[in-house]
C-alpha cells in the first residue's frame, strides 16, 4: 500500500487506480464541444463511486460545464459571429447592450471574468436590479435581459451550457403601455390639416399602409407600382452605428437595410388618398431637386428625403409629427401610433385579420390578434349583428 498500483482500465471508464492512502483515484481524458481536450481527476472510496464521478465529468465536458470560458470571452465571440447574420442596426444595438450592461464595470458583481457556466439566475437578477437603480426603465432592462438570453441560447445550441440562466431570471415588471389610435374623425383631421404640409404625404402613407417609420423612409419610387395602386416594401432605413464629430459628440448613422423580418417584405395595396399624397410628394421633390442642383445627395431614388436629398432622420420625423399633432389638437400620439391607427381603422371596417396582419408585415397572425385584441370584441359583436340582419332579411325569427 506504500505505492500506487497499476491503473485498472475498463472500456469507457478512463483509468482507475489505488493511491497510497488507500483510496481509489480515476482519470479521464475528456473532449469539449469546441474540440479541445483535458485530463480530469476524481477520487473515491469505492470503484463504483469513482465511476460515477468520472461519468459526471464526462457529461459536464459534453455540456460545456468544464470549458471555463468567461462570459466576456463568450459574448465577445458571440457578437463577432453575428456580424454577418443580423442587420447592422441590430448588431450595433446588441453590442451596446452587451458592453454597457453585461460587461460594464462599476457594478457590485463583476460578471466579465465569471466563467459563464458558473452564472446563476440570481446573478442576472442582481445585475438587473442594479440597472434599475441607475434609472434605466424596466422596458430597457427587460430588453437587456432578452439580449443575454438570446446569446446564452446560442451557447446551449453549441453545447457549452445545459441551461439558460437569463431565461430563468425573473425580469422586472413593466407597466402596460397604452396603445393609441386615431379615430376616423381624427385621422381625417390629420390628413386635411397637413394637405399642404411638406410632411403631409409621409403621414398619409403611414396612415394608409401601416408601414413602420423605417420602412417608410426606405421606400423608393421604384417600389411604387406603375399605376400607383401598390407599394412594395423591400428595405428600411435602420441605424448602422455611431460616429464622433470633431467635438467628441457621438451621432447615430443610418443606412438602408433588409426589412425587420421575412414577412416584412410585402406588397401593400394603397387607398386613393395615398396615391394622391404620393403625387404631391413627387412634384414637391422635383422642385427640391431642381433647387438643390448638383448638391442633391439622393442616389437611391427615395420617396422621402430632406431638401438636399438626404434620408430623413427618424427622430426628426417623430419630433415634427408630435408638434403637428399638438397643433391640430389631436390626442397625445406617437408617429408609430399611425401604424396602430391604420390597423384599427381597417379592422373596424371589417377587413379580415389575416389581411391586416399581412399588410402590417407581422411575423404571424397571432401577433396581430394579440396586439389588437381590444378591437376584436367589437368585431365579434358586429359579426353577430350581421347574422341577425341576414336572418331577418329571409323573414326568419331571431328570438
Amino acid at each position: 500500500m506504500g505505492q500506487a498500483t497499476k491503473p485498472r482500465r475498463s472500456a469507457g471508464e478512463g483509468a482507475i487506480y489505488d493511491t497510497a492512502d488507500g483510496r481509489l483515484r480515476g482519470s479521464l481524458l475528456v473532449q469539449f464541444p469546441d474540440g479541445r481536450t483535458k485530463r480530469v481527476y476524481v477520487s473515491g472510496r469505492t470503484r463504483a463511486e469513482v465511476v460515477r464521478k468520472l461519468d459526471a465529468k464526462r457529461k459536464e465536458a459534453t455540456s460545456g460545464a468544464l470549458t471555463g470560458e468567461t462570459l466576456e470571452a463568450f459574448l465577445t465571440r458571440w457578437l463577432q459571429v453575428h456580424e454577418t447574420r443580423i442587420r447592422p442596426s441590430t448588431r450595433a444595438e446588441y453590442g451596446r447592450i452587451v458592453r454597457q450592461y453585461w460587461l460594464g464595470v462599476g457594478f457590485a458583481a463583476d460578471l466579465r471574468k465569471r466563467p459563464m457556466t458558473r452564472l446563476q439566475p440570481i446573478d442576472v437578477e442582481q445585475r438587473m436590479t442594479e440597472l434599475l437603480a441607475r434609472k434605466l426603465s424596466p422596458t430597457t432592462v427587460r430588453y437587456a435581459r432578452g439580449v443575454l438570453r438570446r446569446a446564452l441560447n446560442d451557447g446551449m445550441r453549441e453545447g457549452l451550457l445545459n441551461r439558460n440562466v437569463a431565461a430563468l431570471a425573473r425580469p422586472p415588471r413593466v407597466a402596460a403601455r397604452e396603445m393609441r389610435a386615431l379615430s376616423p374623425a381624427e385621422a381625417s383631421r390629420l390628413l386635411s390639416g397637413t394637405a399642404d404640409d411638406p410632411m403631409g404625404p409621409l403621414y398619409a402613407v403611414a396612415l394608409g399602409t401601416g408601414c413602420r417609420l423605417g420602412e417608410l423612409l426606405g421606400l423608393a419610387w421604384s417600389d411604387l407600382a406603375a399605376d400607383g395602386s401598390a407599394l412594395t416594401v423591400r428595405r428600411a432605413l435602420a441605424e448602422s452605428g455611431r460616429v464622433a464629430d470633431d467635438k467628441g459628440h457621438r451621432h447615430t448613422t443610418w443606412s438602408l437595410a433588409e426589412p425587420k423580418t421575412r414577412r416584412s417584405r410585402r406588397t401593400i395595396m394603397v387607398p386613393t388618398f395615398v396615391r394622391e399624397a404620393l403625387r404631391r410628394q413627387k412634384a414637391a421633390q422635383a422642385v427640391q431637386r431642381l433647387a438643390a442642383g448638383i448638391a442633391w445627395q439622393d442616389q437611391a431614388d427615395l420617396m422621402f428625403t430632406d431638401a438636399l436629398g438626404n434620408p430623413m432622420r427618424p427622430d426628426a420625423v417623430s419630433r415634427v409629427f408630435h408638434e403637428t399633432a399638438t397643433r391640430l389638437g389631436l390626442q397625445p400620439i406617437r408617429f408609430h401610433d399611425l401604424r396602430h391607427s391604420a390597423a384599427s381603422l381597417m379592422l373596424a371596417q371589417g377587413v379580415p385579420l389575416k389581411t391586416v396582419s399581412e399588410t402590417l408585415g407581422h411575423a404571424s397572425i397571432a401577433i396581430t390578434a394579440d396586439v389588437y385584441a381590444h378591437v376584436t370584441p367589437d368585431l365579434r359583436r358586429e359579426a353577430a349583428d350581421a347574422l341577425d340582419r341576414a336572418l331577418q332579411a329571409q323573414g326568419r325569427p331571431t328570438d
